[in-house]
């Protein structure tokens, strides 16, 4: 329940638009149930005969309309003799009468209908209005929280990412959004609307019969009963769900950002059966999940009718008689009750709705409570314009409790310097070298630049300072331009050009169709390794930072490659700290 009230908090900005969506919803039922009224004076001016009203409605009747005989003081004894429900109704008739039932039954039967158009004019002019600014606020709460999940993303720290999965990041980020939508969209809807229908029926038929309404009601504990039992089970399913699209969606990412590898070792089979067994057990759930919450609306509908069906028998026995209501009445009662079921096995339905978008909801508040990296760091410092002095004192590290990567190591290198890390695979020269920009921070000790500790640093204005290159090229689906220019605004043709002249990239850059404009495509894959590795450089180039981490730089690259790039990092190196 924490979850779908932490979404409806999410509707506060939008609050205007949620008051004039209230007021619509409000006129729209009042139209509604308005227009169900006139069942009773339809009825009237079709089949009964052009008979005076009742006496008791006489009596409230205007007075050119009342009769010309009687006493004024039969009035005041009539009262006396009626209960307010009574008096109540027959002010109610005389109303009717005065307005729809005061002609012939030609003039009563187009007034009538007039009367109807309107009310049903203004009932669906006001819905639309309604649901309009219902998907106004769903929309802009989905967005908003979609937003949020992606900018927390981008806060989060690397350790984040090493312990959940590609695939179940982009499932929550796309399928759980979706799911969560139902909390704000179409649930939220029928909250609002359903609930005041019920209400305004359900004051007709109190109205009309107290005691009907009330033996109409003993049904109802019974269905909500079936309601919460069954939400309580789809909540449960629904989660196991999500995980499964989130396992097929990371199963799906696998094998096309593998599939080089996957077609080299033939495993073109092995990998369909991984993903055929992911999508039955998909389906497994959705079929299970659907079982329970298409169960819910016809047994719900199934005891709302039996209830209606047996005040049918028993209020209809009882107008036989002539000792409840008149017939016009009761069928006017009997319309209200039946209007009831629908939007009850709504309810039912929406309370089915929510409990799958709570599941989802739950997974991605998951995300949202995590903490940023921000979060894991001190005060914030502005390192200014840094020198490039870098030193680990007594730093030690270890990405899981008891099993240690790094022991009090102690590195001091000064501005300008080029320090190389060697050592055999696993000895932690990536962590060590992931440690500087504050990837990741040390359980003991302290990694300083210019002499503050990273922790004290502002993180966002330190990574400026830095240029980072790495044996696995990160590019984008964009221009070459924007690639080599990632990060930096106002950055001109030539100084991209100048950057990738250092870099040994022109000239290839420059054979492509549309040159620097060339869309390199998913992580660059248009272009060869060696390329995709001088466009890296470049883009540390063109930073021109005072601290260069580079990290393995040339070791996939052949021989011809490797030598380019090494020329591009040899200028690259000159005058940094590396």
């Amino acid at each position: 329940m924490n979850s779908y009230v932490r979404m409806l908090r999410m509707i506060r900005p939008y609050a205007p638009q949620a008051v004039a969506a209230v007021v619509f919803i409000l006129l729209f039922s009042f139209f509604s149930v308005f227009s169900f009224t006139m069942i009773s004076p339809f009825l009237k001016a079709m089949f009964l005969d052009e008979t005076p009203p009742p006496a008791v409605v006489q009596e409230r009747l205007a007075p050119e309309q009342a009769p010309a005989t009687g006493p004024d003081g039969h009035l005041n004894a009539l009262q006396k003799t009626l209960g307010w429900q009574d008096e109540a109704k027959a002010r109610v008739l005389a109303w009717t009468y005065r307005h729809f039932l005061n002609g012939t039954r030609q003039e009563n039967l187009l007034k009538i209908c007039v009367t109807m158009f309107f009310l049903l004019l203004l009932k669906n002019l006001t819905r639309y209005a309604q649901e309009m600014l219902l998907v106004y606020i769903g929309e802009k709460v989905i967005r908003d929280l979609r937003d949020a999940l992606y900018r927390k993303f981008t806060s989060l720290p690397l350790s984040f990412y090493h312990k959940h999965k590609g695939g179940e990041l982009i499932s929550r980020a796309t399928n759980d959004v979706l799911m969560a939508q139902k909390c704000v969209g179409v649930s939220f809807t029928t909250l609002l609307r359903d609930p005041i229908q019920i209400i305004l029926f359900l004051a007709v038929a109190l109205f009309l019969s107290w005691k009907l309404t009330l033996l109409a009601l003993v049904m109802l504990p019974a269905s909500l009963v079936v309601i919460i039992r069954i939400g309580k089970g789809l909540r449960k399913i629904s989660h196991r769900q999500q995980e499964e699209m989130a396992g097929l969606t990371t199963t799906l990412q696998e094998t096309v950002y593998g599939i080089r590898v996957v077609k080299g070792f033939a495993m073109e089979e092995h990998e369909n059966r991984r993903f055929l067994a992911r999508s039955q057990e998909l389906f497994r759930q959705i079929f299970r999940f659907n079982r329970f919450m298409k169960i819910s609306s016809p047994l719900t509908e199934v005891m709302s009718s039996a209830v209606g069906l047996f005040i049918l028998w028993y209020g209809g026995s009882k107008v036989f008689t002539g000792g409840l209501m008149a017939p016009d009445l009761f069928l006017l009662f009997f319309a209200c009750v039946f209007s009831l079921v629908k939007p009850i096995k709504n309810l039912g339905q929406v309370n089915n709705e929510i409990q799958a978008g709570m599941a989802a909801a739950d997974r991605i508040f998951e995300v949202l409570d995590t903490p940023s990296e921000e979060k894991l760091v001190g005060e914030g410092r502005d390192p200014g314009s840094v020198r490039g002095e870098v030193a680990f004192e007594h730093v030690d590290f270890s990405y899981l409790p008891g099993e240690p990567v790094l022991r009090d190591v102690n590195i001091h290198v000064r501005p300008g310097e080029v320090v190389a890390l060697v050592g055999g695979s696993g000895g932690g020269k990536s962590t060590l070298i992931d440690m500087i920009p504050g990837f990741y921070h040390p359980d003991a000790g302290a990694v300083r630049v210019d002499g503050v500790s990273i922790r004290d640093l502002d993180l966002g204005k330190l990574r400026r300072n830095m240029g980072i290159v790495t044996q696995e090229v990160i590019l984008f689906h964009d221009t070459i331009f924007h690639n080599i220019a990632y990060g930096l605004e106002d950055v001109t043709l030539d100084d991209v050009r100048e950057a990738a002249r250092a870099a040994n990239a022109d000239e290839f850059i420059m054979k492509l169709p549309q040159g620097y404009e060339t869309i390199i495509g998913d992580r660059g894959l248009k272009l060869s390794g060696g390329q995709r590795q001088r466009l890296s450089i470049a883009r540390a180039i063109l930073r021109n930072p005072p601290i260069l981490l580079l990290d393995e730089a040339t070791s996939a690259l052949d021989t011809e490659a490797e030598q380019l790039v090494q020329e591009a990092i040899d200028r690259l190196v000159q005058h940094r700290t590396t």
